[in-house]
């Protein structure tokens, strides 16, 4: 079983792969930030603004000091570099925390991050805080649904392949020692068709390989456990994710 293999989160597991192999052994720390560029108010099925709504209320994973922590979704929010600006993304769940361990085992701190709308970063930290709170309130749950109904404004469905074309999407992994102020050893940035294209086209890969190949390992696990570090950085090249 491959949890979440598409957009979110393989392009992370990738690229995390990528900056620790450069970062050598001092590597302790590993932030990735997920965004996308072009019209998201428009380019975002009502599935994901629902996703994204109810995801405020419940905590996100994070590896911290080698342990699995629950911390409040969007607690935390973290710059990026995305094509030479710095981009705001807020804390999000990823299964990178729970797998890029058993690959690199001297990581300490592993933290995902969500960027696709860098300026309500730190106004969607606030709402969570709220929203959170207000859940714990008689009467909170319709209260937190009246505060969140904004984000799931616009039209059902999803987008078309004209918009999907105009919003490709970005990923970026940055691996330190993990000491607060030091520099990066290694940043590795990927980009790659939209992201509902991009996951159409890696299940179908894993799908075919797996159907034809054995997996490397059975049981719940990574991408990079099921097929191999090569194999993986070859088929996201097949399906356009590319270094940049």
């Amino acid at each position: 079983m491959l949890p979440a293999f598409g957009y979110d989160y393989v392009p992370g597991f990738l690229a995390g792969s990528l900056a620790l192999d450069r970062a050598g052994e001092a590597a302790r720390a590993l932030d990735i930030g997920y965004f996308a560029d072009g019209p998201l108010r428009r380019g975002i099925s009502q599935g994901t603004r629902a996703t994204m709504r109810d995801g405020l209320t419940l905590s996100s994973p994070r590896r911290h000091r080698r342990r699995l922590v629950e911390e409040r979704t969007a607690s935390r929010v973290r710059g990026f570099s995305v094509h030479g600006r710095r981009r705001k993304a807020f804390l999000v769940s990823g299964t990178e925390v729970l797998f890029l361990p058993g690959t690199f085992p001297a990581l300490e701190d592993i933290t995902v991050y969500n960027g696709w709308f860098p300026e309500f970063s730190r106004p969607l930290s606030l709402l969570s805080a709220v929203a959170n709170t207000a859940t714990r309130l008689p009467g909170g749950r319709a209260l937190t649904g009246l505060l969140t109904r904004p984000l799931l404004l616009g039209p059902p469905g999803g987008p078309d392949a004209a918009l999907r074309a105009q919003i490709p999407s970005y990923v970026v992994a940055v691996a330190s020692s993990g000491v607060p102020g030091s520099a990066p050893l290694a940043e590795v940035h990927l980009e790659g068709p939209n992201p509902y294209s991009l996951t159409g086209e890696l299940m179908a890969w894993a799908a075919e390989h797996l159907s034809t190949r054995p997996a490397f390992a059975p049981g719940v696990i990574g991408p990079t456990e099921a097929f191999g570090p090569d194999t993986l950085r070859r088929a996201c090249a097949e399906v356009g994710l590319r270094t940049v």
